[in-house]
């Protein structure tokens, strides 16, 4: 065995002893002295190769004297989390900062009751490439709602989802009684699909794209609507009622159920969700959580009516022991009640506090006291609150932010900033990961407002003092009129409530000079955040902290999402008849789009008229991200400063006009991420040649001349399959409209290959075209033959290379047409599974190729082992002896198989399965 290979060994032997404990209490894993004594091996040597390892990110580095190391995996076992960052200062350190990203840290249970079903979440989130479907099942009120969007939150603070991903909420009982609305609502639907349908609708389905589908109520889900989600859950497509396209989707669905889902859901369905996570009702989770519970529902009433509450004890016997139906939801709504219940005599008797007494308690609460059964177990733990009232007033108050622990935002931020550089991170990271920090602040801002329909001010002023609010919504106003831009909505809300909690002297960390020079990094919006600070000041009448300043710069930088996905407006002007007409007409045809308009101005129209239609015109297109001008000369030019005044809406000018100049800009204009200064910028410098560049790419889009055929050796069914698998694979395919016809040996001669180009046969059997290149069944799918047909089609086309991705469904299918007599299905299920516990122990470096080899050998192997023919490897004991880890690792494996299908693995098949990972 190499050298860096039995280090990598040891490290992950001694690492996989420590527990989360160990480093909270602060261990850093291994050093390079302590493996060289295990190994006997010169320190020197341990280190180079220890570095070796952190440069291929398969360690972690705990810098510091002396340096330990830390195995990734085990790391990211042990965590539940995806490393990114490889060195660190200290790993206490590091867990802390990873807990504070951590939603699930903060449920009350999820050190008790609810950990397993975290753990089984967080690996469902982070499960490559894409996380699992997941079925959450649980009574009404248990909290599966909640515990969907924090696995959403996961999933996005770990990488798996992009930023911007969509969390959509759809509730499958509110359309039970009308199934095609039903599936409209979640597919969409063409125009005409059904009477009334008058419009297209894009559908729920298509808007998680990139994000997750939570399906609540799942077990209302007509059979029909769960077959159309086998299409989505298999292959990542779908279609709209109505309509005969295929669309691509790439989601996560998480469905929620109270049913028994083996009788309300069809089993075909249930196959297609690996992962299902059953939350415990109330009754069933201990009595400490409950108190939690109850104690957490008093504190959000308190930070309700900012009055202190006090609760007699038999009331807290009471919660505990009564049989809550709804569960936490029930619960929480009980305490909402009775509270109200006591703030109507607080007013009605004129006192400063509520006092909650029995005298306030439901019928359904009031039976609790006669609850024996569990008093003795109610006794011991509320030993520790013998007070006769237990208070819920200022000093009990935990902020909204339970993770922060009662602490000032202000010094949360220096905390950061001071972690982040003394891990040596950059400027911009530190910046990056402050502004992220914020966001999350002002998210449970807003948390903290009971919202009802579009968030209106009636429950956000039981919080905020009208007088605060109105003189935010100034400030703001102030802000985007001299910055020229929109802040988002919630910028308001979550503005109001953070100015509220200074006037309440919640906020008084003083913040360090050191960390200013990220908002001096943005010179106009710190100028604009110091007149705002003057303002709220002045209109208040309060005293803001000198760091409020830096605070309301970083609120100023907040991004508006509701921008990400509009487009930069188009327009070209032109003199003459048809002149700007012609070229967008070809701009939009060769890019399949309605994105660029025109209009062309008569020689003889008055200029003041044309300038009116075409203001008119840019209100019309404007989707918030400004407008970019085309034009050919004169007075034009000057259109664009004149309708900014006019408007507001921002305007570019430019006086290039070609139809290769518009299609180029159209394209530019129409990608979401650009803004209108850096087309404008890019386009100045534009070279009118650039339609050369464009001349081949669309001659191939515009021609449909290119075939790949795929070929079987009976019946023609397996070919056509195979050729939606290079479909799904090699996305060019579609992009230059390559055409995939199936045939057998038989049928070939049929096939409509006059005037058409064969770029490639595929498949089981070759066929006599001179010049065509062949790629085998085995090739395609074990070896090269994806990346081979990728690069026949960029040779052809001049596209730029995109890599092939092997879909996911010809892994889940693989064994079907393999197996002679075994269950397809329930061979996957084990052998995945088996495949897994591998992966878990062994690094795999080219996990697609390997899982594909080891889910044909293992499947042909357990037939031949239930047949009695077992394969023997020749030099069997010493093979084994090679590699004894790899060895044991298997035969771990094999476990799962041998209790399966009831059989007895051999060495000699185990040897060969030791070769499929042999990959060095």
């Amino acid at each position: 065995m190499l050298r860096k290979s039995r280090i990598a060994d040891e490290l992950r032997k001694q690492c996989e002893s420590i527990k989360v404990k160990d480093i909270a209490n602060g261990v850093e894993g291994c050093s390079a002295a302590q493996i060289a004594k295990r190994l006997n091996l010169d320190r020197a040597n341990v280190s180079k190769e220890l570095n070796r390892l952190l440069e291929e990110k398969r360690v972690v580095k705990v810098t510091g004297r002396p340096v330990y190391y830390f195995d990734v995996q085990v790391l990211e076992s042990l965590l539940f989390i995806h490393i990114q960052t490889y060195e660190v200062a200290t790993l206490k350190t590091f867990l802390q900062e990873t807990n504070k990203e951590d939603d699930f840290m903060h449920i009350i249970g999820s050190e008790g009751s609810l950990k397993t079903v975290i753990q089984k979440a967080k690996a469902a989130m982070i499960y490559p490439p894409f996380g699992l479907h997941t079925l959450l099942i649980g009574p009404t009120g248990s909290g599966k709602t909640m515990f969907a969007e924090i696995m959403y939150r996961y999933a996005k603070s770990h990488g798996v989802l992009e930023q911007d991903a969509e969390f959509i909420v759809f509730n499958c009982a509110e359309y039970a009684d009308n199934p095609q609305l039903l599936l409209a609502q979640l597919f969409g639907y063409a125009k005409g699909a059904y009477t009334g349908a008058m419009k297209e609708s894009f559908g729920l389905v298509g808007k998680a794209n990139g994000g997750i589908l939570f399906l609540d109520e799942i077990h209302r889900l007509p059979a029909e609507g769960q077959e159309m989600l086998f299409m989505v859950l298999d292959k990542g497509c779908y279609r709209r009622l109505g309509e005969d396209t295929l669309r691509k989707v790439n989601l996560l669905m998480i469905g929620a159920t109270t049913e028994n889902v083996d009788s309300a859901l069809l089993q075909t369905f249930l196959r297609r969700i690996p992962m299902t996570i059953t939350l415990p009702s109330l009754q069933e989770r201990p009595l400490k959580e409950r108190l939690e519970l109850i104690e957490k529902f008093f504190r959000q009433e308190y930070g309700q009516v900012q009055l202190p509450i006090y609760v007699k004890r038999k009331i807290m016997d009471a919660l505990l022991a009564y049989a809550c139906a709804g569960n936490i939801g029930q619960l929480k709504a009980d305490i909402r009640l009775i509270c109200a219940r006591g703030f109507l005599e607080c007013i009605a008797n004129g006192e400063n506090r509520i006092k909650i007494t029995t005298s306030l308690l439901p019928e359904q609460l009031y039976n609790g006291l006669f609850n024996t059964q569990r008093h003795e177990e109610i006794a011991s733990i509320l030993d520790l609150k013998q007070e006769e009232y237990l208070v819920f007033d200022k000093e009990a108050m935990i902020e909204a932010f339970d993770h922060q622990d009662q602490e000032d935002v202000y010094e949360i931020i220096d905390r950061q900033y001071e972690l982040y550089e003394k891990q040596g991170c950059s400027d911009e990271e530190i910046n990056r990961q402050i502004k992220r920090y914020i966001e999350d602040y002002i998210a449970h801002l807003l948390d903290r407002m009971v919202k009802n329909g579009d968030g209106g001010n009636e429950e956000l002023f039981k919080i905020v003092h009208p007088s605060v609010y109105k003189a935010v919504e100034t400030a703001i106003s102030l802000a985007e009129s001299k910055l020229n831009k929109k802040l988002p909505k919630n910028i308001y809300i979550a503005l109001a409530l953070h100015v509220s909690a200074i006037m309440e002297n919640k906020l008084r960390h003083p913040l360090k000079q050191s960390a200013y020079h990220i908002a001096l990094e943005h010179p106009n919006e710190f100028q604009v955040a110091k007149s705002m600070k003057h303002f709220l000041q002045s209109e208040l009448d309060i005293e803001l902290p000198q760091q409020e300043t830096i605070f309301l710069t970083m609120f100023l930088l907040m991004e508006n999402h509701e921008l990400e996905n509009k487009k930069i407006g188009l327009l070209v002007l032109a003199h003459g008849n048809g002149v700007a007409r012609n070229m967008v007409d070809a701009a939009n045809t060769l890019m399949r789009s309605t994105h660029a308009h025109a209009l062309d101005m008569p020689l003889k129209q008055n200029v003041e008229a044309f300038l009116t239609i075409v203001t008119e015109k840019v209100v019309q297109i404007n989707e918030g991200k400004g407008v970019l001008l085309l034009v050919d000369m004169g007075s034009l030019l000057s259109f664009g400063e004149i309708i900014e005044e006019k408007t507001g809406i921002k305007v570019k000018t430019i006086d290039m006009v070609s139809t290769p100049f518009v299609l180029e800009a159209s394209r530019k204009t129409m990608l979401p991420e650009q803004t209108l200064d850096q087309v404008y910028e890019e386009m100045k410098t534009y070279i009118p040649y650039i339609g050369r560049t464009y001349a081949k790419d669309i001659k191939q889009k515009m021609d449909h001349d290119l075939v790949i055929i795929t070929t079987c050796i009976t019946g023609e069914g397996a070919a056509i399959k195979l050729g939606e698998l290079i479909r799904s694979a090699v996305a060019l395919i579609d992009e230059y409209h390559i055409e995939i016809l199936s045939c057998n040996a038989d049928s070939f001669s049929s096939l409509p290959l006059e005037g058409k180009r064969v770029l490639a046969v595929v498949g089981a059997i070759d066929l006599p075209i001179p010049d065509t290149t062949y790629i085998s069944n085995d090739r395609l799918i074990l070896g090269d033959g994806l990346t081979t047909l990728s690069h026949l089609i960029i040779n052809v086309t001049g596209a730029e290379n995109v890599k092939p991705q092997l879909p996911n469904f010809v892994i889940n299918n693989l064994l079907t047409d393999s197996l002679v007599f075994l269950d397809p299905m329930k061979a996957n299920d084990a052998i995945t599974k088996s495949f897994q516990i591998i992966n878990n122990m062994m690094e795999i470096m080219d996990y697609n190729r390997i899982l594909i080899g080891y889910l044909l050998h293992l499947g042909c192997m357990i037939e031949r082992i239930i047949q009695k023919q077992a394969m023997a490897y020749s030099e069997e004991e010493k093979r084994i002896k090679a590699d004894e880890k790899r060895y044991r690792i298997i035969r771990t494996a094999m476990e799962i198989i041998e209790s399966t299908f009831n059989i007895t693995v051999p060495d000699g098949e185990v040897c060969y399965i030791m070769d499929i990972f042999d990959t060095d």
